[in-house]
């Protein structure tokens, strides 16, 4: 008897154990690629055959050498011809930090653990790659081949999409000892290609080398996912994300070192303009009085950070009274061109002839291969003695000598007065100031309180008198600039009431417009009638979102 127990026992545990086993889940592991490019993001795909909630992955281990993105977590169940299933998925995207043969370490996933993975990460490769079909490619090109140090080239990648695509990003071309950044904006267009329709992105980089010598410039990286449909079962469908990594060719470059016989600070450029914007040579000018010059210099393919600053080297003793400088910056025919405005004054203290030294700037020009200067020649000015007051007479018969004592004091005089009226001109410039300030502080309080819209940036200046207009209240100049800028939209407007039937606005949104129009009108019929530009405001800046909304909308984001 107790045999027949014992057997019964270690049966009985043997088949509890054997369910034990068949109830523990099975986790698998898998990579869309073992073989990847320093650079490229790949996919980590971990499954388990069950969908218990306390499952939690811990990816901490990735860290040491990958770069560890998002993971995204799934859950299924399924119910098909009497087999009942279920799954948890997970999705990394990694991005290996350095070449040579890297392990996706074994992760945890509360009791359970995976498998590790080897995988292979190669240099860049200086061939383009694209998707095997071909659906998605990229095309780059510069616009020298040969430049100096420190003399900017125009990189351009343009970037071919044939198919449905999600989480795009563009990670710029790579070049040692070289600043790059954006150039301009990003271009969207369409084109067809060996009978595919594309839809295009352009985007330019500057870079500028530092190190003389020969080099190569990786081409930029295009990731993201490849939207792909897969079938379920017999009846259903999902779409799925297959990771791509594209690059276009990279690029040889010569940086050629600055010319032995070169001299002056180094500058390179196509072009070098220095300007004065009125002469001051073959005038006249009275001792003490302010004469004030505006210099501007301009210089091709460099940023308005890097202009060259201008040494006057004026006379010593020579008041001389700056203004700041003015740098702007902007593209002529696709050529940056950077610009300094200098304004300043100078007050000569003594009658004759005041010589003005000559600016000279040395630079190189890259079209012609030689050293040129920008110049601003010596001008020579002539100081007259200062006018005398008017209502004042001096009787100074010929035979009677005036002391020299009477003379020092009349010069004296003379010389305190200008003393005083610059120092007026001083004290009234610096009240000006003060009272522009209070100004600007009563616009940028009332702005806050009052939602002007926000116009593009770039508009004319049409835009900005409607700004302003709306934050004085003016109903007579917010109406008639209306007129001018809203048209823009519908063609043929002879009054604002009709804006209200063309302009793509909801319907409570619309009544309101109409009730306001009427509330404007009032208003510039009458100056008793008190009008709040608050509400009308509103309307259009709603109005403006939604436009901006709507042109993003139907253009492709890209990343930058």
């Amino acid at each position: 008897m107790r045999i027949l127990l014992s057997i019964f026992i270690t049966l009985f545990l043997g088949l509890f154990c054997s369910q034990q086993l068949l109830a523990t889940p099975q986790v698998s592991t898998s990579v869309s690629d073992n073989q990847v490019t320093i650079g490229d993001i790949f996919l980590l795909t971990i499954e388990i055959d069950d969908n218990d909630s306390d499952y939690q992955l811990d990816t901490r281990p990735l860290e040491k050498e990958f770069n560890v993105y998002r993971p995204s977590k799934s859950q299924r169940s399924a119910y098909i011809n009497g087999d009942f299933s279920q799954q948890t998925q997970w999705q990394i995207r990694l991005q290996a930090k350095r070449t040579g043969e890297l392990t996706i370490p074994v992760l945890k996933i509360g009791p359970l653990t995976t498998q590790a993975i080897r995988i292979s990460v190669g240099e860049a490769p200086e061939q383009a790659s694209g998707t095997a079909d071909n659906k998605v490619f990229m095309e780059n090109s510069i616009n020298k081949s040969s430049v100096y140090v420190g003399q900017p080239l125009i990189f351009t990648t343009r970037i071919y999409i044939g198919q449905a695509t999600d989480n795009l990003n563009l990670t710029g071309p790579e070049l040692q000892s070289a600043e790059i950044e954006v150039y301009g904006q990003d271009k969207n267009s369409e084109t067809i290609r060996n009978g595919i329709r594309y839809q295009t992105i352009t985007r330019q980089f500057q870079i500028i080398a530092d190190k003389p010598g020969d080099f190569i410039i990786n081409s930029p990286l295009l990731s993201g996912d490849l939207r792909k449909t897969v079938p379920v079962n017999d009846w259903q469908n999902r779409i799925i994300g297959v990771p791509i990594n594209v690059r276009g060719d990279s690029i040889n470059i010569e940086v050629k070192d600055k010319p032995a016989d070169y001299q002056g600070e180094w500058l390179v450029s196509e072009d070098v303009r220095l300007e004065e914007n009125t002469p001051l040579t073959q005038q006249t000018f009275p001792v003490g009085e302010p004469i004030t010059r505006n210099i501007t210099l301009q210089i091709a393919s460099i940023k308005k950070e890097k202009m060259p600053t201008i040494s006057f080297n004026y006379p010593e003793g020579l008041r001389f009274y700056p203004d700041q400088d003015q740098l702007t910056e902007g593209q002529i025919n696709g050529l940056l061109y950077s610009q300094r405005s200098m304004r300043h004054a100078i007050i000569p203290s003594k009658t004759g002839e005041l010589t003005l030294p000559e600016i000279k700037i040395a630079w190189w020009n890259s079209v012609t291969n030689k050293q040129e200067y920008a110049v601003l020649p010596a001008q020579t000015l002539t100081i007259l003695a200062a006018d005398k007051q008017p209502g004042t007479v001096q009787v100074q018969p010929a035979d009677i000598d005036l002391p020299a004592a009477t003379s020092k004091v009349s010069t004296d005089n003379s010389s305190l007065l200008y003393w005083q009226i610059t120092t007026t001109l001083l004290l009234l410039l610096l009240i000006l100031l003060f009272l522009y300030h209070l100004h600007y502080r009563r616009l940028h309080t009332v702005a806050q309180h009052l939602q002007v819209p926000s116009f593009p940036s770039g508009g004319n200046q049409v835009h900005k008198d409607l700004q302003e207009a709306l934050l004085e209240n003016n109903a007579p100049r917010v109406y008639r600039l209306l007129l001018t800028y809203l048209p823009s939209e519908n063609v043929n407007l002879k009054s604002l009431t009709q804006l209200v039937e063309v302009l793509d606005l909801p319907g409570e949104d619309k009544e309101q417009f109409a009730k306001q129009i009427n509330l404007l009108e009032k208003a510039c019929c009458s100056v008793e009638n008190h009008w709040d530009a608050a509400p009308l405001s509103r309307l259009i800046e709603k109005y403006l979102q939604q436009k901006r909304q709507d042109n993003k909308n139907s253009i492709m984001d890209l990343n930058p």
